[in-house]
């Protein structure tokens, strides 16, 4: 009996690994639409005080990183060179952008809710995190990839998006508890 009890929790055991590998796996297609997305955000995005030496590109999940790191190593802005980060913590936050899974979220958003980035354009992936902290946000619609901006967080910032950009975004605003 006590045999059967281990290979039953070794077969446990083994079938959750596997699950949890799995579930841990990232979409590399759905992210390199993101990355196609990000780089025409740029492009649409003024910086009041643009990048000087090179335009810094932060992730917070190193898989993340890789796969845009992939699709936008040929791009550049403001003529600079693209330096992919990968940040751990708020202190070696020294970026241009830093996109935020949905995973990472729950750590950066109390810092953001109360202190304002003034020149790091924020782009996030979870559900109502443009109200949250992020200036932009990815979300589904229908199966389809969308995007939304919060105008009024932009305003806290030294950053403005091109009105075309404003167009094709579901527009969302501050939650009333982060004003």
């Amino acid at each position: 009996m006590n045999r059967y009890k281990c290979l039953v929790l070794t077969v446990l055991l083994f079938l959750s690994f596997f699950q949890s590998a799995g579930a841990a796996q990232v979409n590399e297609r759905e992210y390199r639409i993101k990355a196609a997305f990000i780089a025409n955000f740029i492009r649409y995005t003024h910086w009041k005080n643009p990048p000087q030496k090179s335009f810094r590109f932060c992730n917070i999940d190193a898989r993340v990183a890789n796969i845009f790191k992939k699709t936008l190593v040929k791009e550049t802005w403001f003529s600079l060179k693209t330096e992919f980060k990968l940040v751990l913590n708020s202190n070696s936050l020294a970026c241009d952008i830093l996109f935020v899974d949905k995973l990472s979220a729950h750590e950066w958003r109390e810092l953001w809710s109360v202190t304002h980035p003034k020149d790091l354009l924020i782009v996030s992936e979870g559900r109502g995190e443009s109200q949250l902290f992020s200036h932009i946000n990815f979300f589904f619609s229908d199966n389809k990839l969308r995007f939304e901006i919060n105008p009024a967080r932009l305003s806290l910032s030294d950053l403005s998006i091109n009105a075309s950009l404003l167009r094709l975004a579901r527009i969302t605003s501050l939650k009333e508890d982060n004003l």
